[in-house]
């Protein structure tokens, strides 16, 4: 072996030594490289942060927020699925026409009408072969006293909510409707509601434990009240008017439940109910 080709012997602990020192050199050089790369964390507070990008963000009107929160009810609410029942997703069930009602919009009614009027008082619709909006309740074809009831309650004619949404229902079509508080949406669903129960009274009367036919759920006890104190006052309008008599009923807490089941069990179109009370309601079984 010449001179050239000797390698000095190198001991095994200096090796290891060695070794180590090269990993080390690495390692510092990985570390080095992640912490240039790391943004710098602002000092600020949140307060301020939140500050800095309200200045940033542009500002929104109230009804911009409006559209936008309509936007993500609707989107949050799948087409095919939203009025359906539990017991109905899970057996498949699906529905391919509309309830078949006696009502018909009026023949003059021109589309281009219809149109104007949605421009003009803001309506927003979707679907297909939408019910039109219709400007007075003469042309939604209520009864006499139903019109002479609102007269006296200084409801001379609909709000922008009632001349869309009534139609719809009256039509028989699923509606979800979208106005601000007060705009007149209970008395939306309630005429279209004692419609369907005075067809049903007038075809085929309903016998005791039989009904409701309309049921309305509510999140409290004071606009249930509220409600029912409203169906009773067009209901006796029309039962003091030779039309057949339709019974309510009122289910909230706070009362007697027997006296609330006794009322249930007779023959009832309509009822109102307090939605924290219906879990009680329905596990029993004379209800």
């Amino acid at each position: 072996m010449s001179d050239e080709d000797y390698v000095p012997y190198v001991p095994v602990k200096q090796r290891r030594l060695n070794k180590l020192a090269e990993k080390n050199k690495k390692r510092r050089k990985v570390v080095d490289i992640d912490v240039e790369e790391k943004p710098r964390v602002s000092k600020a507070s949140l307060l301020d942060q939140h500050a800095e990008l309200k200045k940033v963000t542009p500002k929104e009107s109230h009804h911009e927020r409006k559209q936008k929160e309509e936007q993500l009810i609707l989107k949050s609410v799948s087409e095919n699925t939203a009025l359906m029942g539990v017991h109905e997703l899970a057996q498949g069930v699906t529905y391919t026409e509309s309830i078949k009602t006696a009502w018909k919009p009026p023949k003059y009614i021109k589309l281009n009408k219809i149109e104007k009027l949605r421009t003009k008082f803001s309506i927003n619709v979707t679907g297909d072969d939408v019910a039109p909006a219709l400007k007075y309740f003469r042309d939604m074809k209520f009864p006499i006293p139903i019109v002479a009831a609102l007269m006296a309650k200084n409801i001379t004619s609909p709000s922008p909510i009632q001349m869309q949404v009534i139609p719809i229902v009256l039509s028989g079509r699923d509606v979800i409707g979208i106005a601000s508080t007060g705009s007149g949406k209970s008395l939306a669903f309630i005429l279209p509601m004692i419609m369907f129960c005075l067809e049903q009274e007038k075809s085929l009367p309903f016998c005791e434990n039989e009904g409701p036919y309309g049921l309305v759920l509510v999140p409290s006890r004071e606009l249930a009240q509220q409600l029912y104190d409203n169906v009773n006052y067009y209901t006796e309008v029309l039962g003091n008017n030779k039309y057949p008599r339709l019974r309510s009923a009122l289910c909230i807490g706070g009362t007697d439940m027997r006296d609330q089941n006794k009322s249930s069990c007779t023959e009832v179109s309509t009822r109102c109910r307090y939605s924290g009370k219906t879990p009680r309601y329905a596990g029993q079984a004379d209800t």
